[in-house]
């Protein structure tokens, strides 16, 4: 049996695996994807990406392609409800409403785009930096010692091998056998409904006219369900339900079967239907006790079944992706102590658990049988993917300060330590600069137009620490002595320091620590080099 090594094996190739190889090799860290099925998913499942989700696209070299091949669903932005596509419509909604507001809030927008669309973009960019994929591969078993993985794989000739990483990410989906194999457990309300997607080929040009659906719940004597239709008219999806109490199953969903419930949704007999796949999976409100065991971590829907409603599976598992890379490629080049890995969970599992409840509220909002006090509880989709506040974790929190709810309205956070580093738009060389561009290797220190000493202590800090460390002034114009121009004057407020305060922002674009004035006197960067030696788990 051959062996070979990698510095972190990846088991499950889907939006979240590939999600894991493109960050991680981002941050030129070996690593190796193995997946079962020959390739890509065939099936579209997830459908939008929220704002938050393409920064971190942006962050990596993806969104621009991920923007292009979404260009034929830009209008596709109203949600539905339908006696069938050719039918009454019931009330309609625009997705994301007032999006085009958010440009104070953020350089990105809502992606429209189907998985089996997104993912080819995520294996052709983890491919060009270096990640070693490997489909029709699967993992058969696998130990972990004090010093990392061992795992035997097997590929599609039945030819099995060794593989031998300093760590494994476990994004093998909601049926984890990783997860399952550590023995680890699950807390929530547990499988809430079980379902089958459809995908199917139809011509909706005549039946849709001039309208374009992001998602239209439809609802008929013949079928309940929800359907989604592509930008080329040609394809969609019908997602449906059954209940095996019932004596239903996967079995009653044959081709015959499928094509007069999709046949149903459409609402025109005239509409020919060809059945693509099924997609068979679970509703449920499911999160892992623990995200880090030894030397695995798990992410996505391993780590957090969430209800679809409100679409934040895929955003929460791209997420947890964003946030481990970056510290996993920290700890294995030494910069960071192992300790830095259990922030990951730290600061994932409680999103995990908030955001497996909001989508639950949001399924009881659309279904109409929300209380009052699950109304309340019901937060904006802004709020749920960019406003969270880690309550510890990797970042310094600051003396006295209140403590922030796990999540509020971004527009509400002023660069608190543990919260996104707010958008600003900068000029450099008279060329505008999105504050998020700094942003995605190193650490970053950015100071106001006073706080020029800042840059003797990220020397220091850098020199102290073995960290990446780049020093930003902000200043009023940029004939200011080099310094990046804030020709809005936002920068300081933003970020709640003084002209002459600072601010660490970690490589995943949270803050890290700050200063709201300008170096203690006698310092020489010891504040600095103290919160960067806290933060790497030194």
């Amino acid at each position: 049996m051959s062996t070979s090594d990698t510095r972190v094996l990846i088991v499950g190739g889907s939006l979240v695996g590939l999600s894991t190889a493109v960050f991680l090799a981002h941050h030129k860290v070996p690593c190796t994807v193995v997946e079962r099925h020959p390739s890509t998913s065939i099936h579209p499942r997830a459908v939008g990406y929220y704002p938050r989700t393409a920064e971190l696209l942006r962050t990596v070299g993806v969104e621009e392609a991920a923007k292009e091949a979404a260009s034929g669903f830009e209008k596709h932005k109203t949600r539905a409800g339908v006696v069938s596509l050719a039918g009454e419509v019931l009330f309609s909604k625009e997705e994301l409403e007032g999006g085009d507001e958010l440009s104070d809030l953020t350089p990105s927008k809502l992606l429209l785009l189907p998985q089996d669309r997104l993912e080819p973009i995520l294996r052709a960019r983890a491919e060009k930096l270096g990640a070693d994929l490997r489909f029709s591969t699967e993992l058969v078993s696998f130990t972990q010692d004090d010093d990392g993985v061992t795992a035997v794989v097997r590929n599609a000739e039945g030819v099995e091998s060794t593989l031998r990483a300093d760590y494994l990410v476990a994004a093998d989906g909601p049926r984890s056998t990783v997860r399952e194999a550590l023995g680890i457990a699950r807390e929530g309300r547990g499988v809430l409904s079980r379902h089958v997607s459809i995908a199917f080929g139809a011509d909706f040009g005549a039946v849709l006219g001039d309208r374009r659906y992001s998602v239209v719940h439809v609802k008929n004597d013949t079928v309940t369900g929800i359907l989604v239709h592509d930008d080329t008219l040609t394809e969609g999806t019908l997602i449906v339900g059954y209940d095996p109490g019932k004596g239903e199953s996967l079995d009653d969903f044959t081709d015959a079967r499928c094509a007069e419930l999709v046949s149903a949704a459409i609402g025109s007999d005239e509409v020919a239907v060809t059945v693509r796949s099924r997609f068979p999976w679970d509703m449920a409100e499911l999160v892992a006790e623990t995200f880090v065991q030894g030397r695995v971590l798990i992410a996505g829907d391993a780590a957090h079944q969430i209800p679809p409603t409100g679409g934040y599976g895929a955003n929460t598992g791209i997420a947890d992706a964003f946030n481990l890379a970056w510290k996993l490629a920290l700890v294995l080049e030494g910069t960071a102590g192992p300790g830095l890995l259990t922030t990951y969970q730290e600061e994932r599992r409680p999103v995990g658990l908030y955001t497996a409840q909001q989508g639950s509220l949001q399924l009881a909002m659309r279904s109409g049988t929300a209380t009052e006090e699950q109304q309340a509880a019901t937060d904006d989709a802004m709020t749920v993917t960019m406003g969270q506040a880690y309550r510890s974790g990797a970042f310094v929190p600051e003396t006295g300060a209140t403590q922030l709810p796990l999540t509020s309205d971004p527009r509400t956070l002023r660069g608190e330590p543990g919260t996104r580093a707010p958008y600003v738009l900068l000029e450099r060389d008279g060329a505008p600069l999105a504050t998020l561009d700094l942003f995605g290797t190193g650490f970053v220190l950015m100071a106001g137009q006073d706080g020029g000493s800042w840059a003797e202590a990220a020397e220091a800090a850098a020199a102290g620490t073995g960290a990446r460390l780049t020093f930003h002034r902000i200043a009023a114009t940029v004939q200011d002595g080099g310094a990046l121009a804030d020709p809005e004057g936002r920068w300081n407020a933003a970020y709640g320091v003084r002209a002459d305060g600072a601010v660490l922002v970690r490589p995943d674009g949270i803050v890290a620590w700050r200063s709201p004035g300008g170096v203690p006197a006698g310092d020489q960067g010891a504040e600095l080099i103290a919160a960067l030696r806290r933060i790497l788990a030194r």
